[in-house]
């Protein structure tokens, strides 16, 4: 312990302290640099593959949307092939796919739905409903909801009961969005209360998809022992102005279970009698 002592009054370990520190310092730095060159290099090539597979896709989405050219025969395209199984060129194409889906409807809508599945592409949105990242599990269900995948449906009602707000409206808008008026019957059971923005939210998503002769899911709703899914049901035959729902608000008016949902309930009788009149 003296020697360590005496050496360190002596100065001798300042030298050496000094070299190395000055190494140090020159490793650090070359190794950022380094680290920044090869990260803006990638950020480089990455936005010029962009451009050259934002071609490449459009050009494979054009085929399969005005031929019958399947997944397997665009593998053996060699303009495509090189291509196809490349990480990145994946993803852009997983976006661009979901976003051409909106613009089409009917055959055209439906060979986009088929790519989709046949490409694997429905594997990559599947696998986001596993992420930590909510904002990830999202975009999961939003592909997968606007792409038709109807066998998710249970595993998202299982979602929508996630205690994350984002989460559980992104599921109840797609249970709306892939069954219909059947999308909503499961809320029947729904435990969890629900609130003003999430139920406006379901209700656009449920109208896009509601079926003007299937009510049942609707009135299913007022049964349940969840105030807030009551009031969700209230909602939709307001929105919708389900006429033929009438005598069954008149039932829940006389077996309301508190003041606030009879009150609604008698709201929604007034409106729907007052046009009806018309």
């Amino acid at each position: 312990m003296e020697s360590i002592w005496e050496a360190y009054k002596a100065g001798i370990w300042v030298e050496p302290f000094l070299v190395y520190s000055i190494i140090l310092f020159i490793v650090v730095g070359v190794t950022l640099f380094l680290a920044i060159i090869i990260i803006r290099s990638e950020k480089i090539n990455r936005r010029k593959n962009h451009a050259v597979y934002s071609e490449i896709i459009d050009n494979m989405f054009m085929t399969v949307v005005f031929t019958n050219a399947a997944y397997e025969q665009l593998k053996l395209n060699n303009d495509f092939a090189p291509y196809i199984g490349l990480k990145y060129f994946r993803k852009q194409m997983l976006r661009a796919i979901i976003n051409l889906h909106q613009n089409y409807e009917g055959v055209y809508a439906k060979k986009l739905e088929d790519f989709y599945f046949q490409s694997g592409l429905m594997a990559m949105s599947v696998s986001k409903l596993k992420s930590q990242n909510w904002e990830v599990v999202c975009k999961g269900i939003q592909e997968l909801a606007e792409m038709q995948v109807t066998k998710v449906f249970p595993a998202l009602v299982k979602i929508s009961k996630t205690s994350n707000k984002q989460v559980t409206i992104a599921a109840l808008k797609a249970c709306a969005k892939l069954n219909g008026s059947k999308g909503l019957a499961h809320l029947s059971t729904y435990k969890y209360p629900i609130d003003m923005w999430t139920q406006v939210n379901i209700i656009s998503a449920f109208k896009r998809t509601y079926a003007h002769n299937e009510h049942e899911s609707v009135e299913v709703l007022l049964t349940s022992a969840n105030t807030s899914i009551v009031s969700l049901g209230l909602k939709i035959i307001h929105t919708l102005e389900l006429s033929p729902m009438i005598p069954v608000v008149m039932q829940l008016i006389d077996n309301a279970p508190n003041d606030h949902i009879r009150q609604e309930a008698n709201d929604v009788l007034h409106y729907l009698n007052l046009n009806k009149s018309f």
